[in-house]
């Protein structure tokens, strides 16, 4: 009868192979050596958490795609310092291989087996996580099928703000679940900040989204990122020119380097001046000042107030969920909107947008009860 190392080098050294043969072109290493290294880890752990609960060895268990990961970013970090030609010596010196194993077997341990319990309210599991992750991650594949137009600054920097803001969903989200609750709430202002660009930048012509990137040439001139002699002479040409076609004081230079290009589409809103600035500016022309107040509980975390360490992680997680699912809202329906204007002269976009049309009619409803449900539990705190 086979002992139970014997099992274990056998089943999980079948499942490396099967890693091996997805995975193993795109690592580039020894798979002998890699293999010899995850079997002695593999079996280390396994007899690690054998010794535990139950519980221990059903729950944390790691499989082999991690495990086998662990160990390859170990030895790259490694081989990144010796020659080409000195690997094959490194490989085959047992000392080497030993402090590998107790290496990778030791971040199993600790970062696995014994990581830090986030006390999380909710979990990447609970539907109101994991519904809008699949949202977002749907919509990602329409992104990356739409064709854009090569001369259109403006669809360009849509589809770059629409990938950023869906990034910034799950990164809020998986901090939620993470139990990093007032993270979530700083990721949040800054999804905020970039649906305001985004509707501003929805709102204006060609010519907003030409000044946008301007700005990013004008922004690294500040930062000093530019050394170029003729791109600085370049750049300080343009700010020169733009600051004068928008009766901009020289004083309000930083300003105008961070926010004039809103000026591209208005200098007044609603019969009042356009601030160079967030809340007067920005915000006010994307229509979204409602979340004030939300800005403000997010600028009072990212900026380590006592709310940062004591904020209560229940309220906040649902004051997180029910601002992130209406903004969401907000963005499924003005990537809608840009797919249909793509579709005026894009045809195949017709497939994409039907796709995503079906999928939407089958999730949509329920997103919008769970957000019901959220909402609730918001107005009772």
């Amino acid at each position: 009868m086979p002992t139970s190392e014997e099992m274990i080098i056998k089943l999980d050294g079948n499942l490396f192979e099967v890693f091996w043969n997805t995975y193993g072109e795109q690592i580039k290493l020894n798979k002998e050596f890699i293999k010899r290294v995850f079997l002695a880890v593999d079996i280390k752990y396994k007899n690690r958490i054998s010794d535990g609960s139950v519980a221990d060895a059903l729950l944390k268990n790691v499989g082999v795609f991690d495990m086998v990961n662990y160990i390859c970013a170990e030895h790259k970090f490694h081989l990144s310092m010796f020659k080409p030609e000195t690997w094959n010596d490194l490989e085959n010196d047992e000392k080497y291989f030993n402090q590998l194993v107790n290496i990778c077997y030791d971040k199993l341990f600790i970062n696995e087996f014994r990581s830090i319990d986030p006390r999380a309210v909710i979990s990447k599991y609970s539907v109101e996580t994991s519904l809008l992750t699949m949202f977002v991650n749907r919509m990602f594949v329409v992104l990356g099928q739409v064709k854009l137009d090569p001369q259109s600054a403006k669809q360009k920097l849509q589809a770059d703000i629409f990938a950023k803001c869906l990034m910034l969903i799950k990164s809020t989200l998986n901090q939620l679940c993470d139990g990093l609750e007032t993270e979530a709430m700083s990721s949040w202002r800054t999804f905020h900040e970039l649906i305001c660009v985004l509707c501003v930048i929805t709102k204006g012509d060609e010519k907003v989204a030409q000044a946008y990137f301007r700005h990013l040439k004008y922004g690294a001139y500040s930062r000093g990122e530019i050394t170029d002699e003729k791109e600085i002479e370049s750049i300080l040409a343009s700010m020169e020119k733009d600051m004068l076609a928008l009766e901009v004081k020289k004083a309000n230079k930083e300003k105008f380097i961070n926010y004039g290009w809103i000026h591209w589409a208005y200098k007044r809103y609603n019969d009042e001046e356009v601030k160079m600035n967030f809340l007067g500016g920005l915000q006010k022309v994307a229509d979204l000042t409602e979340y004030k107040k939300y800005y403000e509980i997010a600028s009072d975390v990212t900026h380590s107030t006592p709310l940062l360490v004591y904020a209560n992680k229940t309220n906040l997680t649902t004051t997180t969920l029910k601002i992130t699912y209406e903004l969401f809202f907000r963005l499924e329906t003005m990537f809608i909107n840009w797919l249909a204007e793509d579709l005026k002269v894009n045809p195949s976009t017709e497939k994409y947008l039907y796709d995503y049309l079906m999928f939407k009619k089958m999730y949509k409803p329920k997103v919008e009860i769970i957000y019901q449900i959220i909402n609730v539990k918001y107005s009772r705190m």
